[in-house]
């Protein structure tokens, strides 16, 4: 919540008077003593009611300690004491975007940029994430093109990932590809556009380059463990075992607990020929709800010649994930198999849909090994 901070400390004073407390209050908060700041803070709100700055204080303090409601609270009196100021607007937005709100974040962003929010590039960037995620991207896309592109600076890098972000949702693979390899240029530290940028070259069948990101990567950030569990996933789509024999190693040391570890224990044993240890591994990890388990146990059952239960994990798989091209196809030639040709063919038309726009992808990538 540090960036909700720094923001605040940016447009202290704006809504505030000048009584002392508010005054302890400010300096408390910027000394990280934040119980001091909060006691200030409260009294000034006793004598002053109607201090948007004390309210302000309150819920920045709130949100810093994920203190939601709270937070929401303090900020709808800042909106309701200033509604031209758009502070209040801009903050409820964050609020809403940490608790993942999108809708609600979307709305609230959206009326900060109608009050004349003052960092407009800021604004324009959270807000097109926001519309993104709640399911409206080309809007997002439009929202992104109210501003220049950035060629630097603290939201250039953002700029650029949440673009590819929204090309990711409109299906459009190498755009947001290019997009976020340059978000990564501009920000290398950000352990997260790596995760997209592997995750975006194994969707797009781009399994070698894949593999070579996620090996800088892996390296780069050696505790991360979602980089760690993609350095896996990457890996078992090459011949070579070794790589996936290194990740599943690394998994362990920064998870050695997590369920993650199965899954990529069941494609090193897939990919050794060990068909009841996968099978057994692949289990556990669907149990334990590890995203693509149910999948890739349906294809070792359906390998095996049991294609009822293939069927039975390839439908989880597809409540988890209805929009998986992959899963829709693994489902839609199983239900061939068991002669239900009408849901068969829905699935797979919804599978050509789904998959990868791109033509020279082969299918089946999950069953390729």
């Amino acid at each position: 919540m540090t960036a909700l901070a720094i923001g605040f400390y940016a447009i202290f004073g704006l809504l505030g008077q000048s009584e002392n407390p508010i005054e302890q209050a400010e300096q408390a908060f910027r000394s990280g003593d934040l119980e001091q700041a909060q006691t200030f803070a409260r009294q000034a709100l006793a004598k002053q009611p109607g201090s948007g700055s004390a309210h302000m204080i309150l819920g920045v303090i709130a949100a810093q300690r994920q203190q939601w409601d709270a937070a929401k609270l303090h900020f709808r009196a800042v909106v309701r004491l200033a509604p031209s100021d758009p502070n209040g607007y801009f903050y409820l937005g964050q609020a809403n975007l940490y608790q993942q709100n999108w809708a609600t974040a979307a709305y609230y962003f959206t009326r900060a940029l109608e009050t004349n929010y003052p960092d407009r590039e800021r604004l324009i960037v959270e807000l097109a994430f926001a519309e993104n995620e709640a399911g409206r991207p080309k809007q997002a896309l439009a929202t992104l093109g109210k501003v220049r592109l950035p060629v630097q600076g603290p939201h250039a890098a953002q700029f650029h990932a949440v673009t590819a972000f929204i090309q990711e949702k409109l299906q459009q693979p190498d755009p947001a590809i290019k997009a976020i390899r340059r978000a990564i240029d501009l920000d290398e530290s950000n352990a997260q556009y790596r995760e997209f940028l592997i995750s975006s070259l194994i969707s797009a069948d781009r399994v070698n380059a894949a593999v070579e990101e996620a090996i800088r990567a892996q390296r780069k950030f050696p505790d991360h463990p979602d980089i760690q569990f993609l350095f896996g996933v990457a890996s078992y789509y090459i011949t070579e075992s070794h790589f996936t024999k290194l990740a599943l190693r690394n998994l362990r040391e920064v998870e050695p607990n997590g369920p993650r570890v199965l899954l990529i224990e069941g494609m090193l044993n897939r990919k050794q020929g060990q068909t009841d240890e996968a099978t057994l591994a692949f289990t556990e990890a669907a149990k334990r709800g590890v995203p693509d388990a149910h999948l890739l146990l349906g294809i070792v059952l359906r390998e095996a010649g049991d294609y009822i239960g293939a069927e039975r994990e390839y439908r989880a798989a597809e409540r988890l994930n209805p929009r998986n091209g992959q899963v829709l196809l693994e489902l839609g030639k199983v239900l061939l198999i068991r002669g239900s040709v009408n849901e068969a063919l829905t699935r797979l038309l919804r599978a050509v849909q789904y998959m990868p726009a791109n033509p020279g992808s082969p299918t089946g990538a999950w069953a390729k090994k």
